[in-house]
């Protein structure tokens, strides 16, 4: 059986096609494997420096809290002598009236 010019050359360019989207799926798949790789080095990347902000916002926010702890340290002082004003004005205050 004697295949005409036209089915060979219709057979030709499926072969051809066969082997473009072969190559096209080795070249994809090759492709696809860097970009699994390059998006699992971003991820750990991307925790690390999580790891670090976390750890450098922790430090802050200790820092914070100290400085908070100091100004009501300094509130807590300065109401203690306020109170303490407060008594002495008001044994000055009462000291007269009791004498009199």
């Amino acid at each position: 059986m004697k295949l005409s010019q036209e089915l060979i050359a219709i057979l030709a360019v499926g072969v051809t096609l066969t082997g473009l989207q072969v190559t096209l799926f080795v070249t994809m798949r090759g492709e696809m494997s860097e970009l699994r790789s390059e998006m699992s080095e971003l991820r750990s990347e991307m925790r690390t420096e999580m790891s670090e902000l976390r750890e450098e916002m922790r430090g802050e926010m200790n820092v914070l809290r100290e400085d908070v702890r100091h100004d009501i340290d300094a509130v807590r002082i300065d109401i203690q002598d306020i109170r303490e004003d407060v008594r002495q004005l008001r044994d000055k205050l009462l000291v007269p009236a009791a004498g009199a």
